[in-house]
């Protein structure tokens, strides 16, 4: 199935299971500026009930505050820390197999992001709900990270152990996702990890190319499991998060595909910088797999605006990350003029590509674009020489702020090219369509549409089975 199928059966859910006094006047009604809009973030924006409530069930519902959070900021939020959940664990079962020095840092990273996860759920199921999420949650991270140690250590008793707590922890997540939400199916979620696992029971190894492909398989997976989780408390609890169907229109959807592939984008680098600074035999796959990513943004931009915008966006966005490529191996070397060169080059970079999107879309002035390219180009080189420095906290803290940014400019485009063309990117009244008049860019195939954490668990523990991936 693919992701625009997934939002129809999420927008089908919303449509069958609330009226429209429910949704809200909201609903197609929302205004959005063309520049910096985001307010994906709900940590933080929810009122807590004093003393909280049961965890579970509509009762335990806690007050939004007045003019609160829609449905599409939950969608966003729960899309954006999802997937950086699911790049910040890969990494650290890496920096685990490989007894690399970063993996501090990296736990670090998930801790914070844990702690942002756990907020959001509080913010929808109150502080008994957030306290059990995280309880849970920490459970399967340990048990992944424990698994990625005896994998690398040939330990099959602590490999056992390790599965017997992701195991615990299907159960038991199923049991909170569907105590919490009757919309979501805990049964379904721990059924599609069994038929996963099982498939890992004939797997052998795999090359460097499959394991990054799988990678961004569990990235785009996050988003999906993200925008059923939204789609399900929206539904639960129409009258705090206004603006279901809008959150599944295709206005939105740009803004969130725009987000998912531009913070893709960022992570990826991020994989190919550590890759690259230790030489690793995986440095060509991990590149190659910013090309990818690349290729999806540009059929994305090139279905909005044709083929010839493709190709000249393509060819922009590929200077920046060869430059990009070529100062890793500049510090890596230690080769100061190689370094330098690049470094001209990725600070000239940003001006070029602002022309080119502020062409594309007038709304966005060169001066705004400048200044969020700019913002990027510069995480860029600062998590390069914070690694190289050794100072894997920095690093790992330029990264997840320079992600979270990306979302700003997804936002940002994604605002414009739908104001740009409103008849094709519409805050819809009811259901979206099976197919719209652009391609979610960067979607795989999936089961089932609400419990993709599964598949998640899956890929991870099919990403460390590989004695290729424990020597990189």
């Amino acid at each position: 199935m693919s992701r625009a199928a997934a939002l129809l059966t999420a927008s089908t859910l919303v449509l069958t299971l609330s009226t429209p006094a429910q949704v809200g006047a909201s609903a197609g009604g929302q205004q959005v500026q063309p520049r910096l809009a985001y307010v994906c973030s709900i940590v933080g924006s929810v009122n807590v009930a004093p003393g909280g409530r049961s965890p579970i069930g509509a009762g335990s519902a806690v007050a939004a505050p007045a003019g609160g959070v829609s449905a599409s900021d939950l969608r966003f939020a729960f899309g954006r820390l999802l997937g950086e959940h699911a790049y910040l664990t890969m990494e650290a079962m890496r920096a685990a197999a490989a007894n690399r020095p970063d993996l501090s840092a990296l736990i670090g990273g998930i801790d914070a992001n844990t702690d942002e996860l756990t907020a959001a759920m509080a913010g929808v199921y109150g502080p008994p709900a957030g306290v059990e999420f995280k309880r849970l949650w920490q459970q399967h991270i340990d048990a992944l990270i424990a698994f990625a140690k005896a994998k690398a250590a040939g330990d099959p008793s602590a490999v056992d152990a390790a599965n017997a707590a992701m195991a615990d922890f299907r159960s038991a997540f199923s049991k909170f996702l569907a105590g919490a939400n009757p919309h979501l199916s805990g049964d379904a979620e721990a059924h599609a990890l069994q038929l996963h696992l099982d498939q890992l029971t004939s797997f052998v190894g795999m090359d460097y190319d499959q394991v990054f492909a799988t990678e961004r398989a569990a990235y785009a997976h996050m988003f999906e499991f993200g925008d059923s989780l939204a789609a399900a408390i929206a539904v639960q609890f129409p009258d705090r998060y206004a603006g279901a169907k809008v959150a599944l229109s295709p206005r939105t959807t740009l803004r969130l595909d725009l987000g998912q592939l531009l913070g893709e984008h960022l992570v990826l680098a991020a994989e190919a910088m550590q890759a690259g600074l230790d030489a690793r035999p995986d440095t060509e796959a991990a590149a190659a797999s910013i090309g990818a990513n690349a290729v999806d943004l540009a059929a994305l931009i090139g279905r909005v605006y044709g083929p010839d915008a493709q190709s000249q966006f393509n060819e922009l966005w590929g200077r920046h990350i060869d430059a990009y490529l070529r100062y890793i191996d500049g510090v890596r070397s230690g080769d100061a003029a190689r370094r330098i060169a690049a470094l001209d080059e990725l600070k000239g970079y940003a001006t070029t590509l602002a022309e080119f999107l502020h062409n594309a879309a007038p709304a966005l002035s060169v001066q705004d674009l400048e200044t969020l390219i700019s913002h990027h180009v510069t995480a860029l080189i600062n998590q390069v020489d914070a690694a190289a420095a050794g100072d894997y906290e920095r690093s790992v803290a330029v990264t997840r702020e320079a992600y979270a940014h990306m979302f700003k400019v997804g936002d940002a485009l994604g605002t414009a090219i739908a104001d740009q063309f409103p008849d094709r990117f519409k805050d819809l009244k009811t259901a979206p369509a099976t197919s719209t008049d652009y391609v979610v860019a960067a979607t795989v195939p999936f089961g089932l549409a609400v419990p993709l954490i599964a598949l998640w668990l899956a890929t991870l523990v099919m990403v460390l089975r590989s004695p290729r991936r424990r020597l990189g």
